[in-house]
């Protein structure tokens, strides 16, 4: 069950997310956000974004896992799109991140993702830690699903800094020949043992669950072809053994249909009802706000045929709308309707 991903590589995704035992009441939970550009730039603003880390970000959460309570918050941001400069006019990627402290005292409950898009959704924050906070929020609940389904003399032989569980979310995109983007996600979560009663490194896991899932995204349109995905669960003496089981009929009605915008409303509907489906539908949520990072590292091909015959130079640029990239408007703060950067521009198509 091998992604078959072909062509040149665009850009990764990396999301993780691992939950440590801080002290007897507490855990440690901490996501991460890392998206890595692997090829061109893109004129954005009044400079050039080169390939290279382009978000790096970071929610790490004190949890009482009996509530699933949110005891405190802290964010990081090293790397960001937009730091402060004269075109944003002092603004930068940073700026709503605060907001987030509105959630401390909230539960990671069925009700979370309404609250969290209240607080942080569209203008309002920032899409890259948002779509960080949404993975969190499905991660923690499964987390201590598994932590209490453990005997209670093991869960109570656990050390303070001891990781009971991390998942990881991997997103792909390559440049198919033809132009088409082919594009690969990959989801794992691992479930582990306490220290204290295990003997071998390979007693550790408890448990692990992947989902792989393909799709091959066409132009124009946007569209989804070829897509499958499968998933596999290793335990105990069964990690030889383990078989994967092919899931592509469970999202055969996701063929043809555009990535952006809706397919995470499609997904809701199709899956969302399912508990057996969550980790499909964890994974395939990651599909389009990974292929809109994707879709940044393909800037040659627009200055290689670019709309309306516009020509390419940097006195044309001046005059034209070259350079006007950025996310759509009011997907994230820096990109709201009301700021500097879409001030008298405008709307642009993609995002990035």
């Amino acid at each position: 069950m091998q992604i078959p991903i072909a062509g040149h590589p665009l850009h990764t995704r990396s999301l993780t997310i691992a939950v440590s035992l801080a002290d007897d009441r507490s855990w440690r939970v901490r996501g991460d956000v890392i998206d890595l550009r692997k090829c061109g730039f893109v004129p954005m603003a009044a400079d050039i974004q080169p390939a290279g880390v382009i978000h790096q970000m970071c929610i790490q959460l004190a949890l009482d896992p009996g509530a699933a309570r949110i005891l405190s918050l802290e964010v990081d941001q090293p790397h960001v799109a937009m730091e402060p400069s004269n075109e944003s006019r002092g603004e930068c990627c940073r700026d709503p991140a605060p907001r987030l402290q509105a959630l401390v005292g909230e539960c990671m409950d069925a009700g979370f993702l309404k609250r969290l898009s209240e607080v942080f959704g569209g203008p309002l924050g920032c899409s890259h830690l948002l779509t960080l906070f949404q993975l969190m929020a499905s991660a923690v609940p499964r987390a201590i699903a598994l932590e209490h389904a453990l005997p209670q003399r093991e869960q109570a032989a656990r050390h303070a800094g001891e990781r009971l569980f991390r998942r990881s979310v991997f997103v792909d995109g390559n440049e198919i020949e033809g132009g088409d983007i082919g594009l690969g996600v990959q989801l794992g979560d691992v479930h582990s043992h306490a220290y204290a009663t295990i003997e071998s490194p390979l007693e550790r896991l408890a448990g692990e669950w992947v989902v792989r899932a393909y799709a091959r995204v066409t132009r124009p349109g946007f569209l989804l072809r070829d897509v499958w995905a499968a998933e596999r669960h290793r335990q105990g003496a069964d990690l030889a053994g383990a078989e994967w089981h092919d899931l592509s009929e469970r999202i055969a009605e996701i063929e043809g249909v555009p990535i952006v915008p809706g397919l995470a409303r499609r997904l809701i509907g199709i899956l969302g009802d399912a508990p057996g489906d969550r980790l499909l539908l964890d994974t395939l949520l990651q599909m389009a706000p990974g292929h809109i990072q994707v879709l940044a590292a393909v800037m040659d091909r627009w200055l290689a045929d670019p709309p309306d015959g516009v020509k390419v130079t940097r006195e044309s640029a001046r005059e034209s709308d070259i350079g006007q990239f950025g996310g759509n408007a009011d997907s994230c703060y820096m990109w709201r309707r009301s700021g500097p950067l879409l001030a008298g521009r405008p709307e642009p198509d993609a995002a990035t």
